[in-house]
Parts: structure tokens; C-alpha cells; sequence
């Protein structure tokens, strides 16, 4: 890889090494080779421990002294924390923004439920994830607490883009993963009807307690990440 971007060199090594990451070509369990990264960027180890560091307080791996930065695997627990977190932090920013979600946005996102549903229904399930973002981040932007927007990001994306992680196609994957992701786009338009007829508090708890409750879905989760019980 040649390092070329008017970016700052440690955030250039910093995307190449989520890039290997993501595509799988740095395992959960792998140490990674930190002489062999910096002879092939040409770079010295300082902009790449910074990058390490940066992944640890991600999530991403673990500096363990005198052995070296391993790559961590995305287990149950990891997981279920994760959604607890999510819950915890989404539910604060919806009902932060309650009074700021126009009916016209409303009706936006009405309309990505709809499309998503036709989708599925027809066995096409390969935009649900990006639909999903979408849907979510248009009430997110609303939000004006940065603090609180950089930690919920920084913890879904641990499960976004968590090494290794290969989910199954869910147009041929067990009923069970389908029936949960059209139970997760209702739960969508019920988020949208608790913002039309219900209360910031309202919309708060069925973020935390539905929408990113792990225990109802564990069993589907787990069948998606690929885990072991």
C-alpha cells in the first residue's frame, strides 16, 4: 500500500489497518506484525502504535505488554454489552430530538420501511443493513451532543465492522434470521408511530428495552455473528 492521502499518516494507517480488519485478512486471535507493517508502508512505528491505540479503545484489539497486539474476537458477552450501550445511548439521543422530527421526515423514513418490506418480500435482503443505518442516523443527525453521538457510533460499529465477521446471506439463510429482520423493520415503524402519537419517554424506553434488547434475540443474533453459545 502506498501512502499518498492529504490525511494525516496516522489516520491513513489507521484506515488500512481497518480495512484488513474488516475484510477478514486480520483474524480475531492474530498478533499482528508490527515490523512486518511498518517495512511494508515505509513508516516508522510511531503513526502505527498510534493507530493500535486508537483500535484498542475501539474494541478492535488488545495491546498486551511484552507480547504484543491481538486482534479480539466478538463474543456473546461483548455483544449483549454492546446492545445494552447502544440501547442506553440511542434512547437518550431519540428522545432528545423528539419535538425536532418533522411529520415530512417522518414520512421520509415511512417510505424507507416500505421499500425495505418490498425488498424482503421479494427475497432481496442485501439492503437492510445500509437501510438501517439510514434510518437511524436520519434522527441521530438531529441530536446536538457530540460526546454522546461519537460513543454510540464508535459502539455499533464494533459490531458493524468487527474482524472476521462473516454473516450469512439472509435471502437463503434459516427462517429464523429472517423472521427477525422483519421483526426489527416493524419495530422501525414503531418507532415512527411513537414519535407521531407517543412520548419522549415513551420512545426512550422501547428504544432501550425493544429495539436493542439483546435477551429476546439472542439465539438469531448469535446465529448471525456465527458464535457458539
Amino acid at each position: 500500500m502506498t501512502l499518498y492521502r492529504s490525511d494525516p499518516l496516522r489516520k491513513q494507517v489507521y484506515d488500512y489497518l481497518r480495512e484488513l480488519l474488516i475484510s477478514g485478512q486480520l483474524k480475531a486471535g492474530d498478533f499482528i506484525n508490527q515490523g512486518e507493517l511498518t517495512a511494508k508502508l515505509g513508516i516508522s512505528r510511531t503513526p502505527l502504535r498510534d493507530s493500535l491505540m486508537q483500535l484498542e479503545a475501539e474494541g478492535f484489539v488488545s495491546i498486551i505488554p511484552c507480547r504484543g497486539v491481538r486482534i479480539n474476537p466478538l463474543t456473546r458477552d461483548a455483544i449483549k454489552n454492546i446492545y445494552q450501550i447502544s440501547g442506553a445511548l440511542e434512547g437518550a439521543a431519540f428522545e432528545s430530538v423528539f419535538r425536532l422530527v418533522t411529520e415530512e421526515r417522518l414520512q421520509e423514513l415511512g417510505g424507507l420501511i416500505r421499500e425495505t418490506e418490498a425488498l424482503m418480500n421479494a427475497g432481496d435482503f442485501s439492503v437492510c443493513h445500509e437501510n438501517n443505518v439510514t434510518f437511524h442516523e436520519s434522527i441521530l443527525n438531529l441530536c446536538g451532543n457530540d460526546e454522546l453521538l461519537k460513543m454510540l457510533r464508535r459502539s455499533r460499529q464494533r459490531l458493524y465492522h468487527f474482524p472476521g465477521v462473516r454473516t450469512p446471506d439472509l435471502s437463503t439463510a434459516a427462517a429464523k434470521l429472517t423472521s427477525w429482520e422483519r421483526e426489527y423493520w416493524a419495530q422501525h415503524r414503531r418507532i415512527v408511530d411513537l414519535f407521531r402519537n407517543g412520548t419522549p419517554q415513551e420512545l426512550g424506553h422501547y428504544i432501550r428495552c425493544v429495539h436493542w434488547d439483546f435477551d429476546g434475540v439472542e439465539d438469531s443474533i448469535l446465529l448471525f455473528y456465527q458464535i457458539q453459545s
